[in-house]
């Protein structure tokens, strides 16, 4: 079998080097839909209920909110609180909004594990059954005969096949590989968190079924909760993926916990077998892991409460449940976490273990903290863009101190000739988006400039990895006013324009990028301000609200003019800048892009790529490599004005 590991490494050094479009191994193909912003027949909502009324105070709530909002790291997207089955409270971040669904990421594993649930229940399976009776078919002479793997061993991650993660990228056939892999430790023996075991089990399900396991559980399981936008990804071969790939909005997120709190009850009906829940959120494995030393099948086993346990997904995709309490907390996010160690969860179980306290019975009503809740919710949703700005309080003080805050006029100076976008922006009213559409904008209308890297594109790398979805390539970037006084970004890539409207002054835009057959609702926000050079930027922040990935681009003018005239060699743009700068940022993800990266190991890579990074390692140029790396997950992007109208 290929060493998944130097596929991993040579995807990597295909994005260093700006290769583009079929970069990968992996067959691609659309899969994902475009979401529906309104509920399909059959779905239902969960019932929504003030907290006093289930026994939590309204404080606990806004104070927990309030914290994470606070702290960027925890990059909040949406989270949500139950209680006896109701939603007692939500919030979302801006610019993300509840009714949407969100990339799940492992938190879907734990779903898995259900549908095995149901099968064994059946009698069509058995966790002591062996892949090589499974899928006798579909072995090889050097296949998992040698060792005997279970279905246990798959739903507690310990098989100890050495195909992991990084086989979703060596190929099209993942089942095969993972049937004559290697092994990194004998069966059963320990705990190795691997996505491709939960790959397996939804390989069983279709072996036993004849479906794919996202047509299993839309029957069994999604359609009698009321659970219709919902998407699960499938490899080349049409086998779900499992351990990741699952779209899902955050309410269905919390029915997934609720069910298990209710032992796999759903409004009368067994949908989940109760012994199975038992089972599956009882300690199965020790990890060898400091934050969750225990799990259970296809789901974490914590200790911040008596029986807790939680279904996680990295970047802050969670859903932690509570027996104890009958309390269910369910995230997205987009964090730096790839477990549960990061400050937004962090922050969360402690919450939830320490200084929550709840009643077994109703609360008199609090409309007072009640409002305040409300209102927190409202402020950092940016529902309410004149809503008071918190600046101190929260439940463990009782009370919130609120500001208005107040706008500052913003001085403009213009030149024709030199600097002509140079304007002081030591103030600037963030509120007045004409004013500067129609003062400083205006000449940038129809420019066009060509951008000496053609090998970045909109999409986070994240994001191209993860859906095995790769740009062609940004070229060229053009900028122009619309109807209703709007102004856009048009970036160019591959055969495709991307019509971003800027938001200034507080506002934001959704568009709808279509990225090779699969469209993603985006979110920009923009503002203008100078550098240390005095040089004019409009910063764009892009949200990906289906995703936990953001792209922030700036866009740097230089600080001299041209006159840009058409063919005729008429004046069509007197005095505008000759050149633009681009820079890129991704979050989250980074950090992890960047260790990956440095650490691809340069044995085994062919080709002239594998000589040139063998010397740079070998060679003690890590310092090059380092740059290499920085230089592609944050990439420096120069452009050239075009001289006549396109």
């Amino acid at each position: 079998m290929a060493n998944a590991g130097l596929d991993v490494g040579e995807l990597l050094l295909k994005l260093m080097t700006r290769e583009t479009g079929e970069i990968s191994k992996v067959d691609y193909k659309p899969q994902k839909p475009e979401f529906s912003s309104n509920p399909l027949p059959g779905e239902e909502a969960l019932l929504r209920k003030s907290p006093e009324s289930q026994g939590v105070s309204s404080a606990f709530f806004t104070g927990l909110i309030r914290e994470l909002s606070e702290n960027k790291e925890c990059n909040m997207h949406k989270i949500m609180f139950l209680r006896h089955g109701y939603v007692v409270a939500e919030c979302s971040f801006e610019p993300y909004v509840m009714d949407t669904w969100h990339v799940s990421y492992s938190m879907c594993k734990s779903i898995v594990g259900m549908a095995i649930g149901i099968l064994v229940d059946e009698g069509k399976l058995s966790i002591t059954d062996k892949l090589s009776d499974i899928f006798s078919s579909r072995m090889g002479p050097l296949g998992l005969f040698k060792k005997p793997v279970t279905v246990q061993n798959l739903l507690n991650m310990s098989s100890g096949v050495s195909f992991n993660e990084a086989g979703a990228i060596s190929g099209n056939d993942w089942r095969k590989s993972y049937l004559s892999s290697s092994f990194n430790f004998e069966p059963g023996s320990k705990f190795e968190y691997n996505s491709m075991n939960t790959y397996m089990l939804s390989a069983i399900v279709t072996e036993i079924t004849g479906e794919s396991l996202f047509e299993f559980c839309k029957k069994r399981i999604f359609d009698p909760m009321g659970i219709k936008r919902v998407f699960w990804e499938s490899c080349p071969q049409g086998i779900t993926k499992g351990g990741w790939g699952l779209f899902m909005r955050i309410e269905d997120m919390a029915k997934m916990g609720q069910l298990y709190l209710q032992k796999g009850m759903w409004h009368g009906t067994q949908i989940v077998p109760a012994q199975w829940v038992v089972e599956s959120t009882s300690w199965q494995i020790e990890t060898g892991q400091n934050d969750n030393e225990h799990y259970g099948y296809q789901l974490w086993i914590n200790d911040d409460r008596p029986g807790s346990y939680a279904y996680n997904g990295m970047l802050g995709q969670n859903v932690f449940v509570y027996p104890d309490i009958d309390m269910v907390v369910v995230t997205n996010a987009g964090n730096s976490d790839i477990f549960q160690t990061s400050l937004m969860a962090v922050t969360i179980r402690k919450a939830m273990k320490s200084d929550i306290k709840t009643s077994l019975v109703p609360l008199d009503d609090d409309f007072a903290a009640l409002s305040e809740l409300k209102a927190v919710c409202k402020s950092v949703s940016g529902r309410i863009k004149d809503f008071p700005v918190i600046s101190s309080g929260g439940y463990k003080k009782k009370t919130i101190s609120m500001t208005c805050g107040s706008t500052r006029r913003v001085k403009l100076s213009h030149d024709n000739k030199r600097g002509c976008f140079r304007a002081s922006l030591d103030t600037y009213n963030l509120r007045n988006e004409n004013q500067l559409l129609s003062k400083w904008l205006t000449k940038l209308d129809g420019l066009f400039y060509d951008l000496d890297v053609t090998g970045v594109g909109i999409f986070p790398l994240m994001m191209q990895v993860v859906h095995n979805n790769f740009t062609d390539g940004m070229y060229k970037i053009g900028f122009r006013k619309g109807a209703n006084n709007s102004f856009y970004i048009d970036i160019y890539e591959g055969t495709d324009i991307y019509s971003l409207r800027c938001g200034f002054g507080g506002r934001r835009y959704k568009s709808l990028i279509n990225m090779h057959g699969e469209k993603y609702i985006v979110s920009m926000a923009s503002m203008c301000t100078t550098d240390e050079y005095n040089r004019f930027v409009i910063r764009n922040e892009v949200y990906f609200l289906e995703e936990a990935c953001s792209r922030t681009f700036n866009i740097y003018f230089s600080d001299d003019s041209v006159d840009r005239i058409d063919r005729k060699g008429t004046f069509i743009h007197p005095s505008v800048p000759s050149g633009i700068e681009l820079r890129l940022f991704e979050t989250p993800g980074t950090d992890m892009l960047i260790d990956t990266m440095k650490n691809i190991a340069p044995e085994g890579i062919t080709g002239v790529q594998g000589v040139i990074f063998s010397k740079i390692v070998k060679g003690g140029m890590k310092e090059v490599l380092e740059e290499a790396v920085k230089n592609t997950i944050q990439p420096v992007i120069h452009g050239k004005l075009l001289p006549f109208t396109v």
